[in-house]
Formats: structure tokens, sequence, C-alpha cells
């Protein structure tokens, strides 16, 4: 007899290998769900509760780490660690429907949360057009602006930008991202005039050179400029603030129905280093998410148009950043896209030494890695040839038959 160790990137690739085994197609369905170990904090649970928990947790084959004073029944809210398959979670969730104490409302959380973060396909759709994310896509950056903290002053002029746009095209970018003001750390907001002269006639230039048959986004956070772009031709809002920073961008997303990047930051750019603390930056961005989302569908925005971003670098520290590239799977719980913006960054710089941002693209590519197994779903690059390339390296190891 020989022993080797097997390793399966999902329960599709599990199951396959059961079939191929002999197993019947209703035990590989089985036994594909008791492949994958899986760890569910929950948080603000009661005494009662974390008991009957833990005990329903064991009887179906898990289990739940419960702290020692709500063990002794001291009263209290409580955060527990439930420990367990997807078959055992399952069970776990059919027990929990008959239950008190607000587990039953817990069974229909644990439900959407699996549903949610087991989603691995998506779809960008607006007009007409359709852009599937089944598979990592690269948005290319292209910054109208003379001051951005990479390119600035690059493709100020619009015949170089309408190159630049055709050569990401030509490289493999899916989404053109397309933005008139800096948001580097300490930049200033630019006059709406401006922006909106620097914005909306390169994307009526861009679709009148170049057609329709790709995805233009508009980075901004001002509502005017987002209404003007979609209606020179852009197809998405990505917005760094989620909305917040101009109250009429919600109405103008929900009006043209359009998908939209709600981007997690702490401050504005002008101030969004000075000093950020975090107790769990991961746990706090999920919360920022949670409450951006709801804001966002309650006033008209369509939940399946919604895309999020972390925000690498807008209000984190070096530890923060490296923290939401470690964890980045934890954002999956929401079901929708997660988008990744670490291009070139500083954090990179501090980490690699290399100061000059052009010159960083080893350590972006490196950052693509540690989040494509986490699912990640759209890259914001300025190195558009080589990240598309790396990705399709990435995908086609995956989707290898051995």
């Amino acid at each position: 007899m020989k022993v080797r160790v097997k390793s399966f990137k999902d329960k599709s690739e599990l199951k396959d290998y059961l079939l191929s085994l002999g197993n019947t197609p209703l035990g590989a369905e089985i036994l594909s769900d008791k492949g994958e170990l899986l760890l569910l904090e929950v948080s603000g649970i009661d005494t009662r509760a974390a008991n009957i928990l833990k005990q329903d947790a064991i009887s179906v084959g898990g289990d739940c780490a419960v702290p020692r004073k709500a063990s002794s029944f001291e009263k209290g809210l409580w955060t527990v660690l439930l420990i367990l398959n997807r078959r055992e979670a399952g069970k776990l969730i059919e027990k929990l429907k008959i239950q008190p104490f607000g587990l039953k409302d817990l069974s229909l959380k644990l439900s959407e949360v699996l549903r949610n973060y087991f989603k691995g396909e998506f779809k960008l759709s607006y007009k007409g057009k359709e852009l599937s994310l089944k598979e990592p896509v690269v948005m290319g950056i292209l910054n109208a602006t003379p001051d951005s903290f990479s390119d600035g002053g690059l493709f100020f002029n619009r015949e170089a930008a309408l190159k630049r746009v055709e050569e990401m095209l030509s490289e493999g970018a899916s989404i053109i991202d397309v933005g008139g003001e800096s948001t580097r750390p300490g930049a200033l907001p630019v006059p709406l005039e401006e922006e909106v002269k620097r914005v909306v006639p390169l994307i009526e230039l861009i679709r009148k050179e170049l057609g329709d048959n790709f995805f233009i986004s508009v980075d901004t956070y001002k509502s005017e400029v987002a209404r003007l772009a979609l209606e020179a031709g852009a197809d998405i809002v990505n917005d760094i603030s989620a909305l917040q920073f101009d109250p009429k961008m919600v109405e103008v997303v929900s009006n043209y129905k359009c998908p939209v990047v709600l981007m997690h930051i702490k401050g504005t750019p002008k101030d969004m280093q000075e000093n950020p603390t975090y107790e769990d930056v991961v746990k706090e961005i999920c919360d920022y998410f949670e409450e951006r989302i709801e804001y966002a569908v309650s006033r008209g925005v369509e939940r399946e148009k919604i895309v999020l971003d972390p925000g690498i670098g807008f209000g984190k520290r070096l530890e923060d950043n490296l923290c939401i590239l470690k964890r980045f799977n934890e954002f999956k719980v929401f079901g929708l896209p997660l988008l990744l913006g670490a291009s070139r960054k500083s954090f990179i710089g501090a980490i690699t030494g290399v100061k000059e941002p052009r010159r960083r693209l080893p350590g972006s590519l490196a950052a693509v890695g540690a989040t494509y197994y986490k699912g990640a779903k759209i890259y914001r690059v300025h190195d558009v040839k080589e990240t598309y390339q790396f990705l399709k390296l990435l995908s086609a190891v995956e989707g290898s038959s051995c």
C-alpha cells in the first residue's frame, strides 16, 4: 500500500475525483461536502444560545469553540467559532431552525453566508453588454491627471490617453478606468468643472474612436461627473467613498442602473494617512461594506450591480494592507464581485525597498497572486500586459485536468 497527499481547489474538483475512484454520484456528492473545513465566527450570541449551538454542532460531527465564561453559564454576549465541514453545516442549519434564543435567525444567516461565500461566478451588465467574471479580469488605469502618484501627466494629453487605451485593450484589459482627480495620500480635491473637462470629452473620444465592445468605469466621487460620464459612454461608477462624499451619487447610480464599485476609505484622500488605526481591519471593512450595501440597496441600487473594493492604501497602515491581502477571502461573505487595487502602491515600496512606483511590477504581481485564490475578480492595474499574462497562467494551472 502507498499513501499520498491529495489537494483539490473546490468541491467540484473533489467530486470529480471521487467519481473517478468509482464512487456513485450520490456518494460523491455527500463525500465532497466533507472535503473542506469551515471556520465560522458568530458574534453577539447569548449564553443560552452559545451552549445549544455547541451541543448541536457536536451532534452533527463538528464543534464550536465557546468561551469558558459562557460554558459556565455566565450571562453575556459572546463570540464563538464554529468548526465543521459543508455537510455538517447543512445539518446544523436544519437543527437550528427549531431552536430558541435567536438560533432560528442564525440558521438563516448561516445559509446566506455560505451561499455567498461559495458563489464563484459573477457578471457585470449594462446597456446590453455583459462581462463575465467567472475568471478574474483586468481593469486598466487611465489617469487623466497631472499629479497621480505613478503616472501623473503621462496621459493628460488626449491623444496620448487614447493611444494608451488602445494599447491596454490590446494587452487584455476588459475595463478601462478613467479618472480625472488624483486620490493619492495628501491629494487636494479638483474643482468639479476641471474634473468634468478632464474626463467627459476623453470618454466621448474613446467611444468614438475605439467602439463600445468594452467597459469604461469612471473613477469619481462627484455625482455630476458620474452622470456626465455615463451620458458620454461610461458603464461603471468607481466611487472611492462608497457613495458617501456626495449624497446625490446614489441617485445617479440608481437612476442609470449601472454597476458601481463601493470602496472602503477611512477619512479623505487629503487626510486618510494621518495615523489611521484599526483593531481588526478586515472586520471593520466588512462592517463598513454591510452598512454601505444596505444604504445603496435601500435607495434603489441593484444589489447584483455592486462590486466591493477593500481600498488598499486608503487610510491603511502597512500591516493593514498585508492583512487585507492575507484575509481577502473573508470579503466573499457578501456574494459580490471583489476588486483589488494594489498596483504600484507605497506599501509595496515599503516592503521591497523600491522607491520608484513604475518599478514595482514584481510586488504588484505578488499582490495579485496573494488574492487570486481568495476570490478577487477584478484587478485594477497600471501594468495590463504583465498582469493579464500572469492571470492567464494562474487560470491555466487551475483549469488543468490532472
